[in-house]
């Protein structure tokens, strides 16, 4: 029998947990440097005019996805701060009246695909990611579902409303 001096020596797994768990406090740090100032910085624009703003001049892109300028706030919500955060400002929108059934799908679908980018990418990137790659490819591939699905399911006329007719 050969002695290797392995037999009582555990410091080989402590070292590992030691290090596993540094490991997880300075990435817990630095998603609360990201997360953090994200959150405190899209409650301010949202209570300032900010999003009214942005909802003008978006519309004609809104538009092209079968959203209306109600769907700002929702959809801006879960592209800058993930869906966790956005499905409590869509919720809300639905409660109220805001967003229709078809508005409530397409824009659950873009936030599928295309959520949360800013936090995202900046987690990606501190772990080696290739920011513009991330990005790019997931808002391409939103845009492009969301409107291929807005032009198949056409908005539809309020029956208590009559349908506009060419003259």
């Amino acid at each position: 029998m050969v002695d290797d001096g392995t037999a009582g020596d555990g410091g080989g797994w402590m070292t590992v947990f030691v290090d596993a768990i540094v490991g997880g406090l300075l990435l817990c740090g630095k998603l609360i440097i990201i997360v953090v100032p994200l959150v405190a910085v899209f409650e301010v624009l949202r209570h300032v005019s900010f999003f009214r703003v942005i909802g003008t001049r978006t519309e004609p892109v809104m538009r092209c996805l079968g959203l209306s300028r109600s769907a700002v706030l929702p959809l801006f919500t879960g592209i800058f701060l993930g869906i966790a955060y956005g499905a409590g400002i869509i919720i809300r929108s639905a409660a109220t009246g805001h967003l229709d059934r078809r508005e409530l799908f397409l824009t659950g679908l873009f936030l599928a695909t295309c959520h949360a980018v800013i936090e995202d990418v900046l987690i990606f990137v501190v772990l080696g990611g290739d920011a513009l790659i991330m990005l790019g490819l997931r808002l391409v591939l939103a845009v492009l579902l969301t409107s291929c699905l807005a032009l198949f399911w056409k908005k539809t006329v309020p029956e208590d409303q009559e349908p506009r007719t060419l003259r």
